[in-house]
């Protein structure tokens, strides 16, 4: 065998592919949407204006030839020539060796012998005599594995030689465009520029979600979240605002805080996720019960599991939360679960506060707006607004109510409130209705829209609220 010149007829074009312009565009529907059929600007890659291409978020112009081209490439152009070199050897290393294997590899042979020798076994049940064949077979079976041993042995240590003369190549260090240490070109900065503003996830998104977690200590960034479920990568600044594909403009967040962001693109969240702990329900429209007709149903979440009393611990010892007025770290946190409320009291000031018991991810962060946050602190405030009812969550001072006093004056009740005072539906503007609560239920009375029947509208309002 030449091996000298071993790896000359290999051809690299055998395992670097070359990607499919209309498969690429297939893949993803963003795509769609940005692809032209001329250019109206040259391409921001090799300047020409020829053939169809599409628009990158910044709306500059790429050819099809060089979005071609673009999509194969993972890492800057030396790091790049140096993996696909490193490929081309490894895989040519690889047919070489077959070949190798294919001339000199060792075949096992049948021993015949040995098959011959067990039968005649039976033979010594008949004549005793015959045990001398039997020996005779066993001893000239023997004598055709140590052949083969032998024969295997100095296939092993021609093998080994070979693999001594020719080793496998070594993996080369890659550095991705986003490495500070990379070593970029001129051209490498306009691919990273094309990078920055795919219509889509970039061809080495992996690697900047994994450097953006790393980043973000695997951690959802909104403060006092636990993080319990898949955590995503969100855009500041969203793609279809000119925002790029860098990691000043990205953030960790778990699946229940991005489902709160309100960009185009987030619908795809709502209704895919399902826990133990919530649902998120896309929005839909829903038939009337008690008449004809359908309503439209908000995305809402529906919680199934609430924060615990350990859960909370779990999160002040992580969070290391402290009261707002004096610093000290000691509160005590009490749940009710009867109605549903969560209390801190500061054991320093007395200060304390109430709340809603809701989802861990819900009350986590809300504590941390509340109270003081010592460590752990996020770089991403939720966005409660696209909740339905952003008050339920919100705590409200106890102390204050305590340190008012009693005042003389009669207080207002249900039963003295005239009938021109009452709540309006904050939806639909419709009188309300006082809704109790049937024996055996555990909640508390609430003003109900009075056309909830009719019209399926879901307004309502908390008592102490009117």
């Amino acid at each position: 065998m030449d091996s000298a010149n071993w790896h000359v007829s290999f051809n690299p074009e055998k395992f670097l592919s070359r990607v499919n312009l209309d498969k690429l565009i297939e893949h993803n529907e963003a795509y769609n949407e940005n692809e032209v059929a001329q250019g109206n600007a040259p391409c921001i890659l090799c300047s020409s204006k020829q053939g169809p291409g599409i628009l990158l978020n910044d709306k500059s112009y790429l050819c099809r030839s060089c979005f071609s081209e673009v999509s194969t490439i993972q890492y800057p152009q030396v790091y790049e020539d140096a993996k696909r070199k490193h490929l081309r050897e490894k895989e040519s290393r690889r047919i070489a060796l077959e070949e190798f294997t294919n001339k000199f590899g060792y075949v096992k042979e049948g021993n015949p012998a040995q098959v011959f020798a067990w039968l005649s076994i039976f033979l010594v049940l008949i004549d005793i005599k015959l045990i001398v064949v039997t020996g005779v077979l066993f001893l000239v079976s023997s004598t055709m594995d140590a052949t083969q041993e032998k024969k295997r042995d100095a296939w092993l240590r021609l093998k080994e030689e070979w693999e001594v003369g020719f080793p496998k190549p070594a993996t080369p260090v890659l550095r991705h465009f986003h490495d500070p240490l990379a070593h970029l070109t001129e051209r490498d900065r306009k691919i990273l520029k094309i990078f920055n503003n795919w219509p889509g996830y970039p061809p080495f998104w992996n690697y900047l979600r994994e450097v953006v977690l790393s980043r973000d200590g695997n951690r959802c960034q909104v403060s006092g979240c636990p993080s319990r479920v898949t955590l995503h990568v969100h855009h500041k600044i969203p793609v279809a605002k000119g925002g790029e594909h860098i990691p000043d403009n990205l953030v960790s967040l778990c699946d229940f805080h991005h489902a709160l962001e309100p960009d185009e693109g987030h619908e795809r969240i709502w209704g895919s996720i399902k826990t133990r702990y919530f649902t998120i329900v896309r929005g839909h429209e829903r038939s009337n019960s008690a008449s004809l007709g359908t309503h439209h149903v908000r995305p809402h979440i529906r919680r199934l599991e609430l924060m615990r009393l350990d859960e909370l611990k779990d999160l002040t010892r992580i969070y290391g939360f402290a009261c707002p007025k004096c610093g000290s770290s000691k509160l005590l946190f009490s749940l009710d679960s009867r109605k549903n409320k969560l209390r801190v009291k500061c054991k320093n000031c007395d200060e304390s506060w109430e709340g809603r018991q809701q989802l861990t991810e819900e009350t986590g962060p809300r504590l941390a707006e509340l109270l003081k946050v010592s460590k752990n602190k996020g770089s991403w405030n939720a966005r409660w607004e696209m909740l339905s009812s952003r008050t339920d969550g919100v705590f409200s001072s106890l102390s204050a109510a305590k340190r008012t006093g009693n005042t003389g004056k009669k207080k207002q009740t249900i039963r003295n409130i005239k009938p021109e005072e009452k709540p309006l539906c904050p939806k639909c503007g419709s009188p309300m209705k006082l809704v109790m609560p049937k024996p055996g239920q555990q909640w508390d009375r609430f003003w109900g829209c009075t056309k909830y029947w009719s019209t399926g509208c879901k307004g309502s309002r908390n008592l102490e609220n009117c």
